[in-house]
């Protein structure tokens, strides 16, 4: 039977750090294996199988087209502590998102043979942020009564879609081998934009210089990489698991641009005026990259005897990611060698993740001839760690909150004449105590050439990231 699948989100309320780089966990789609919160390695997982677990495709018997319309994401996050000496912001913002794309078909000369294609979007975030402060404070070296402004500009816009294929052999009435071939084109705009005046507000003999600190970042890049996946589906009674590996990403082509300047001028401290510093460059189509880790999922599926239950659980180890140049100064991509030098590290920027191990339960019960009711919860851990700031190993490091966050699904589906009806709530909790703060405007002696500050304190490990979100979902499937 052929069938035309169509899921489409009216409304959705959640977080912005849904869908950041080290939240490994937050690939979703308005489909049952995110009402059953991803615990679908062991079966269940429809048609995102291409993704959890590619030996799952053989699950789907109809050759369909399905497509996961956008999704709409009111996002609010509550920074404490984000900026010294200030207390707290709110942010709000609203995303649309495309999601899922998805073909499956069966050979008629292969009928053990199930292939899968499909895009969809892995992962989208945005963050923007703006605050200013105006502190009376005294000058270093000079003891005087100053008054000193700080503005802040932050803008974070990640987005990584996937598109690939599957494919899942049906070995025998129990077992299935799958693997799938993807690649992930990620895109990443960063900027950050600091500044600081130190004045005298009432300057009657009018000669006192301003002392300035100015700050700039930009980068705009984006890496193409692919990932493999092999899974294994094992189905034995009313018992059935998954297995499922992901390979580390291999780096296929990531070009980029970044531009960053640092002014610190007529800035005092104890030891006296200061001279002046600048430093400024600008380059393009520098090597870039981020990194998909090394992982391994587990699932299981138990079904009651009765056969209205079922009980699902699942669980990911992704392996660490030493650090990395995320944007690399010293290499220009390929086919711009002759054109673009290499430059020195000021342009270099690291990332890197620490391993993590994330785990999902999720239950399906029949309470009626064409009704279902559905549950999950799932973890979703950080792997992103900050190093210090007045002690950075040689090279720059991306200014960002990131947050564990934890999943609790519910929801229904039910049939009406030909049509599926997916009904679900969503919420979500997420907090992370002691992150790195954007920056410390508590007025100090620093001045720094290395790390470039002055004027300032260094970030303190002070922040601290907690949001609540509600997500309701409404989604209907045509079959004929």
């Amino acid at each position: 039977m052929r069938g035309f699948y169509l899921l489409f989100l009216l409304f959705i309320y959640s977080v912005d750090v849904y869908a950041q780089p080290p939240n490994y966990w937050s690939m979703g789609s308005n489909t049952e294996s995110s009402i059953l919160a991803g615990a679908v390695v062991g079966g269940g997982s429809g048609i995102t199988s291409i993704y959890y677990n590619p030996a799952g495709i053989s699950e789907l018997t109809d050759n369909k087209i399905s497509l996961d319309a956008s999704l709409f994401h009111f996002n609010l996050t509550n920074y404490k502590k984000p900026f010294s000496p200030k207390g707290t912001i709110d942010y709000l913002d609203y995303q649309v998102q495309p999601r899922f794309f998805s073909f499956v078909h069966h050979p008629k000369i292969y009928p053990k043979l199930s292939l899968q294609y499909a895009v969809f979007g892995k992962g989208r975030a945005l963050t923007k942020l703006y605050d200013s402060g105006k502190y009376d404070v005294k000058e270093a070296g000079t003891n005087k009564e100053k008054t000193l402004i700080a503005d802040f500009n932050y803008e974070n816009r990640y987005s990584d879609t996937w598109f690939g294929m599957g494919a899942s052999y049906q070995v025998n009435d129990n077992l299935a081998l799958g693997m799938s071939l993807l690649i992930s084109a990620k895109s990443l705009l960063y900027y950050e934009d600091v500044s600081i005046d130190l004045f005298a507000e009432v300057d009657t003999a009018q000669n006192s210089p301003v002392s300035k600190y100015l700050y700039l970042d930009r980068q705009d890049l984006y890496v193409i990489s692919g990932i493999a996946k092999f899974g294994l589906s094992y189905n034995k009674g009313l018992w059935s698991l998954g297995l499922n590996i992901s390979t580390p990403s291999l780096r296929f082509y990531g070009d980029g641009f970044h531009r960053r300047d640092v002014s610190m001028i007529n800035v005092n401290t104890e030891d006296g005026l200061q001279p002046d510093f600048v430093k400024k460059e600008t380059n393009y189509h520098l090597v870039s990259n981020f990194k998909e880790p090394l992982a391994i999922a587990f699932g299981v599926v138990k079904e009651n005897a009765d056969k209205d239950l079922k009980l699902y659980f699942s669980t990911e180890y992704f392996f660490a990611i030493d650090d990395y140049k995320a944007i690399d100064n010293s290499r220009i991509a390929n086919i711009y060698t002759d054109d673009y030098s290499p430059g020195s590290s000021f342009l270099t920027y690291i990332y890197g993740g620490d391993h993590v191990l994330n785990a999902a339960i999720g239950l399906k019960k029949v309470i009626g001839p064409n009704l279902a009711y559905m549950f999950g919860f799932k973890t979703n851990f950080s792997s992103y760690n900050i190093h210090a700031y007045d002690d950075p190993k040689g090279t720059a490091q991306y200014v960002r909150g990131y947050s564990n966050l934890f999943h609790l699904t519910s929801g229904i589906k039910f049939d009406y004449k030909k049509t599926n009806v997916l009904l679900g709530v969503e919420y979500t909790f997420g907090m992370k105590r002691d992150l790195y703060q954007f920056r410390n405007f508590k007025y100090s002696s620093l001045y720094d050439t290395h790390n470039y500050y002055a004027m300032q304190s260094y970030p303190k490990p002070e922040m601290n990231y907690i949001y609540n979100g509600i997500g309701f979902y409404f989604g209907l499937g045509f079959n004929f």
